[in-house]
């Protein structure tokens, strides 16, 4: 589960206004403020650039795996669960250091990060169940169960489950966010 306290404490712990924090990450304040007091749940995008802001990583919200860890069982994942925007990820690999990551994405029915992300790497994900939408700039490309993407995390992206299915895909990305 998300613990929005962690990023009021980080924040706090650099002695950073909710304005200078904007500014670094570029959310809004009222996203941030909103955040904190838990009345909203930041999608991965908006986390992510909260977290850059910070100069930390999503996974130091996590607890980290044993450092000799390269087995990840399905009983051991590490799961981000964001409750009131109904998205769940789960951690295919260890939170460890690593130049890849694997993670598992459930986007509820309607789920819509509104924020496109730009991050250094390689993406390439596949859909397991549903469909999906991905937006890569200005393109829009729907994948349906057993389609796979690849590209360049430097280009905007973000995803989108326009269905009334639970969409479930499979990510493998360089330049690890998480």
């Amino acid at each position: 589960m998300f613990d929005e306290k962690k990023i009021k404490n980080l924040r706090v712990a650099q002695n950073l206004s909710l304005k200078q924090l904007s500014e670094k990450s570029g959310v809004s304040v009222s996203m941030i403020s909103q955040i904190e007091r838990n009345k909203t749940d930041p999608t991965l995008t908006t986390l992510y650039k909260i977290c850059k802001g910070l100069g930390v990583s999503i996974s130091s919200f996590l607890e980290k795996d044993d450092q000799s860890a390269h087995i990840i069982r399905k009983n051991q994942r590490k799961t981000l669960l964001f409750p009131q925007s109904h998205t769940k990820y789960e951690l295919l690999t260890p939170v460890t250091d690593g130049n890849i990551e694997m993670i598992k994405i459930h986007l509820e029915p309607g789920q819509d990060d509104k924020q496109l992300v730009v991050h250094e790497g390689e993406e390439c994900g596949h859909v397991l169940r549903g469909e999906m939408t991905v937006i890569l700039r200005d393109e829009e490309y729907i994948l349906q169960e057993g389609d796979t993407i690849r590209f360049n995390s430097n280009t905007p992206h973000r995803f989108l489950n326009h269905t009334e299915e639970t969409a479930v895909s499979v990510w493998a990305m360089t330049g690890r966010i998480v």
